[in-house]
């Protein structure tokens, strides 16, 4: 009889958990939501174990050079909320990517000793920040590809209809 409800007990706190964790998620797609459009937007989370985790949502606008969203949720529990951080906006991205690094440093003092930072490496640690710093970077890099690629094309269509026209 105790084992039944020792087990309804477990079953009971895994689906209240489960249930919690949904709103955790409505709220993390809520806020992505909301910065919808205000620039490149760049993700990073840090896993707590023990200590508070956290998931950063920083927003940046190339022909602003700014940063012109900052959201962090950061706890322990699933009641953390999604916080601006007044101080971020308005930096420039290597602002950012240098308060990053500090951060990361910090976080990670132990495993920066024997593996120093590498912005290559994709299967170490990396700070919230940095991680979401370097996304932005990976999307700039991206879209100026693009842009490259897309004025080549015309030009080998102006190149081809200037000749077809002589």
């Amino acid at each position: 009889m105790q084992r039944n409800l020792l087990f309804l007990v477990v079953f009971a706190l895994m689906a209240l958990q489960m249930i919690l964790s949904l709103f955790q998620i409505k709220r993390y797609q809520r806020e992505l939501g909301k910065l919808r459009g205000t620039g490149t937007i760049g993700i990073g989370h840090t896993k707590g174990g023990l200590k508070a985790g956290q998931i950063l949502i920083v927003s940046y606008s190339r022909r602003k050079d700014q940063v012109v969203a900052y959201r962090q949720m950061k706890g322990i529990t699933i009641f953390a909320g999604f916080k601006t951080k007044e101080i971020m906006l308005g930096k420039s991205l290597s602002d950012l990517k240098r308060i990053g690094l500090e951060e990361d440093a910090k976080e990670f003092r132990r495993r920066r000793r024997r593996h120093p930072y590498d912005p290559e490496e994709m299967t170490k640690k990396k700070g919230a920040l940095i991680q979401a710093v370097e996304s932005i970077e990976k999307r700039l890099a991206v879209e100026d590809t693009q842009t490259e690629n897309k004025k080549r094309m015309l030009e080998c269509t102006g190149q081809l209809t200037a000749k077809e026209s002589m």
